[in-house]
């Protein structure tokens, strides 16, 4: 072990990302490679790598994630791995590009033709698709690239890749399968499901299903979480998909002070901070009850163990920061599944002096770290559970954002939910996965392998 790293599990995700760039540049025309990996893999680390090394070899790549704010960050990190080189940035005409991309080399493009000299083109999938197919015949189209970068392929779906997929003859498909799927509002009429065309299908998926023979490169590592986190990670993950943390047991101390507790509750908080502390997690259970989406219980419950945390002081240890520092408002983070969670959490954050508390829904935490994330379980309070909570993805992103401990809050009747019978859902032959038997699976597997971090607390 060296800086804090099992350099094992470091030195074969190296290897992984050698062989994935090796053959990515070595492919023949009209032909794929895709790197899968888990939650905070350094995915984004192996795009600039891979950008770095087609300019170094005098090739022409485009850049693409589905959303702006991935986008953005994209631009930022390849311009700053190279301050001396220009990256083109195409943004849709209504977004306001943030000023921390107003970089001495970064070139925002009105026009997309304008980025035809450029040696790296970054947008978003359907902004550079648009770029490459103008709608209006006055104007010039973006040219093709020698190759294309897809970040965060497994959230692009199928429609997506189809229009983006001719800007050039090479692709790298980069992404975390155990993420949040496409999806659609559409509740009925879905007679594309499974087939060829299905719109829902990601971008890995059509490939694969249209491509078998593409090779698959697994990344064996998540950098974000340390090893307390694996356990609970491989449940998103194919039995398949093997990987280790790069930061061991032991190495990132969470370190609080001295509880004096006035009451049960209060002593139920100060549980629940020791036991995410010690493992890493902690699941705090209300008592059962079946209740409305905003169930605000569960919402003052989370902001008392911010408050209770804030109270005690928190020192946090790691590998980047040996000698400690105290752990911020900005640095913990809420996830929820819903807005109208999201608007009562805020509100009562802003309430309780927290306004630095990031607040938003799992779909919008998708690829930020923290280094506490307290998640609002998806089934707390329902009567029965559908798809939408059920789905193995969201249940992921809640749980893999944190780079020191995840606090879970929900109900004693989430578990009882699910040890009753899984809902009866449509299937559709030939699609990819059918999401919510295999998100029942995964919830009670979570479940289970949280056992020992229960910590009952009374209701308010």
């Amino acid at each position: 072990m060296a800086d804090g790293l099992d350099t094992a599990v470091v030195e074969q995700a190296q290897a992984v990302a050698r062989a994935a760039q090796e053959e990515f540049f070595a492919l023949a025309p009209e032909r794929a490679v895709v790197v899968s990996a888990v939650a905070g893999a350094g995915k984004s680390r192996l795009v600039v790598d891979t950008v770095a090394e087609s300019r170094r070899r005098g090739g022409r790549v485009a850049v693409c994630a589905p959303t702006n704010e991935q986008v953005f960050g994209l631009v930022r990190a390849i311009a700053e791995s190279d301050p001396g080189r220009t990256v083109a940035y195409v943004p849709a005409r209504s977004i306001e590009v943030p000023a921390s991309l107003l970089l001495p080399n970064v070139e925002v493009v009105s026009e997309p033709h304008e980025a035809d000299a450029a040696e790296v083109v970054v947008g978003t999938a359907r902004k550079l698709a648009d770029a490459h197919h103008p709608r209006s015949s006055a104007v010039r189209a973006l040219g093709k690239r020698d190759a294309l970068i897809i970040d965060e392929s497994f959230q692009v779906d199928s429609t997506q890749y189809f229009a983006v997929a001719d800007l050039a003859p090479r692709h790298l498909l980069v992404g975390d399968g155990g993420q949040i799927q496409p999806f659609s509002t559409v509740a009925e009429g879905l007679q594309w499901r499974g087939l060829p065309q299905d719109p829902l299908e990601t971008a890995v998926g059509v490939l694969l299903a249209h491509h078998p023979r593409t090779t698959v490169h697994r990344f064996p590592i998540t950098r974000r979480c340390d090893a307390r986190a694996v356990p609970v990670m491989r449940h998103f993950y194919p039995a398949s998909h093997r990987f280790g943390a790069a930061v061991p047991e032991g190495v990132r101390r969470m370190l609080l002070g001295a509880a004096h507790a006035v009451s049960s509750r209060t002593a139920a908080l100060d549980g629940v901070l020791d036991t995410a502390a010690k493992a890493g997690w902690a699941l705090a259970e209300l008592p059962g009850a079946q209740t409305r989406s905003a169930d605000p219980e569960i919402a003052r419950t989370i902001v008392e163990i911010i408050v209770r945390l804030r109270e005690r002081g928190c020192m946090l240890e790691c590998e980047r920061r040996p000698g400690g520092e105290s752990l911020t408002a900005e640095r913990i983070a809420i996830a929820v599944a819903h807005t109208d969670q999201k608007l009562l959490m805020r509100a009562l954050c802003d309430a309780a002096g927290l306004p630095g508390v990031i607040v938003n829904t799992a779909n919008q935490l998708q690829g930020l770290e923290f280094d506490l994330t307290i998640s609002w379980h998806p089934l707390a309070g329902l009567a029965r559970p559908d798809e939408f909570h059920l789905e193995a993805g969201r249940l992921c992103v809640m749980c893999t954002r944190h780079r020191h401990a995840c606090i879970v809050v929900g109900r004693r009747s989430d578990r009882e939910l699910l040890e009753g019978v899984p809902p009866a859902v449509p299937v559709y032959p030939g699609a990819y996965q059918n999401d919510a038997p295999q998100g029942w699976d995964v919830h009670r597997a979570v479940v289970e392998a949280l056992e020992g971090t229960i910590v009952a607390v009374p209701g308010a």
